[in-house]
């Protein structure tokens, strides 16, 4: 699972270079045309293109049919179930690709949200740092210290919630840049990055996850953590929204609706049977 969080930290890094400092649209247009080629190549690379162009044709005789015998009662039964056949061999078809689509976009979707879901703080602004630990461990009894930094102000000492498990502080943001929180446990240093800054388009990770394959695929921005009693470390960032005439739509929205007129835009010229 690392190096495959490595690879795509590394190819994100690549493609949203040029756009730093720039409006978030302008990468996320980028993203979604590129999502659309690619997922087009998984469409027509593993779908039956022969069946599925085959089986359109039928849905479009038979609605022809129905149009044409609409007064003819028993030819419009006979039409509707052949329509149902159809369209069910119609989804059938889309099913394998849709099957194959879903592993990638998985991880697509994990590492854009580090790029489009949180906004980096600002230098003044205050956020919480949490700490979750493993189930066994109480936090009252542990020994725990942040390290100060020039980039945060600790404002709180730390509050401990053993019902949750938990240990929060508050710190407040300094200065822009990438710092690392430095925590310590027991004599053990556990850090977690922290980044305050104006760039428009930045990776963001609000999450340190567990080494669960599940955790490191859905937090992919940093390392996972070692044997330790913490299993997460988080950090609260102000959310993202993205402005499209006055309204704040959420990057998953926006994403979905230019890579689908994108996949559409292009599979004619790409020659793909949708």
């Amino acid at each position: 699972m690392a190096w495959v969080n490595g690879a795509l930290q590394n190819l994100f890094h690549f493609l949203f270079w040029p756009f730093r400092g720039l409006s978030p649209w302008v990468a996320m247009i980028l993203i979604s045309v590129l999502t659309g080629l690619f997922l087009l190549a998984i469409y027509r690379w593993v779908s039956d293109q022969e069946g599925i162009k085959k089986t359109k044709d039928k849905i479009k005789a038979h609605l022809l049919e129905l149009r044409l015998f609409s007064d003819d009662l028993v030819t419009s039964f006979r039409t509707q179930g052949n329509l149902l056949y159809w369209n069910l061999r119609y989804f059938l078809h889309a099913l394998r690709p849709l099957a194959v689509m879903i592993i990638p976009l998985v991880f697509l979707l994990s590492h854009l949200n580090l790029w489009f879901a949180y906004k980096p703080l600002s230098p003044g602004e205050t956020t919480i740092l949490k700490v979750k630990l493993k189930e066994g461990y109480n936090p009252l009894e542990l020994s725990i210290r942040l390290n100060q930094s020039e980039g945060y102000q600790i404002e709180t000492p730390a509050l401990r919630i053993e019902p949750a498990r938990e240990i929060n502080w508050r710190l407040r943001a300094l200065k822009p840049g990438r710092f690392n929180i430095i925590i310590n446990l027991d004599g053990q240093k556990i850090t977690k990055e922290m980044v305050v800054g104006e760039t428009s388009v930045v990776r963001l990770s609000s999450v340190r996850p567990s080494s669960g394959l599940f955790a490191q695929l859905l937090s992919p921005g940093e390392a996972p953590l070692a044997a330790s009693p913490i299993k997460e470390i988080s950090l609260v960032y102000p959310s993202r929204r993205m402005n499209f005439l006055g309204w704040k739509l959420h990057w998953l929205i926006v994403y979905f609706v230019l890579s689908v007129v994108a996949g559409f835009a292009l599979k004619k010229p790409l020659k793909v049977e949708i």
